[in-house]
């Protein structure tokens, strides 16, 4: 009795550890299309953590020499932007970056982003294994995928 409960433990240790393991999912990701000269141009995107809480923790794309997580907010009236470190990700609770509030944003972009396009960005976690997604561009009005007729 005693080594078929040894034996069940062991066959059953690889699925908690797999349940306990991090996993992040990146999905909806989109960029407003931008003038020839632009510098600079922001992406937004929705993250999931499943299972475990997660931080995102850095981006890199070979459109722009920079990617940073950036937060816009108003405070005494006056429309603000600040770099993040990282952004926390709880369990099974989406965060959506979208224009006017979390964004990733893009410095010194190399390619022109034009409308139809698309392009790879990675997003980069404390836990999860890096995601690689393929980043939509719209129409420099659009405001989501949603909105891709724009």
């Amino acid at each position: 009795m005693l080594k078929h409960l040894l034996f069940a433990a062991l066959l059953l240790a690889p699925l908690a550890a797999r349940a306990d393991d991090a996993t992040v999912t990146v999905e909806q990701a989109w960029t407003r299309a931008r003038a020839g000269n632009a510098t600079s141009g922001g992406v937004y995107l929705t993250v999931t953590a499943h299972g475990a809480a997660d931080q995102m923790i850095g981006i890199i794309t070979p459109v722009a020499e920079m990617a940073m997580i950036h937060e816009s907010f108003t405070e005494a009236g006056v429309s603000k932007m600040r770099m993040l470190d990282s952004v926390r990700l709880e369990p099974n609770q989406k965060v959506v970056f979208q224009p006017g509030g979390l964004h990733i944003m893009l410095e010194g972009l190399t390619t022109p982003i034009k409308r139809g396009t698309s392009f790879k960005l990675t997003v980069s976690f404390a836990h999860a294994a890096p995601q690689t997604v393929t980043v939509t561009v719209l129409s420099a009005g659009a405001n989501g995928p949603d909105d891709a007729a724009k």
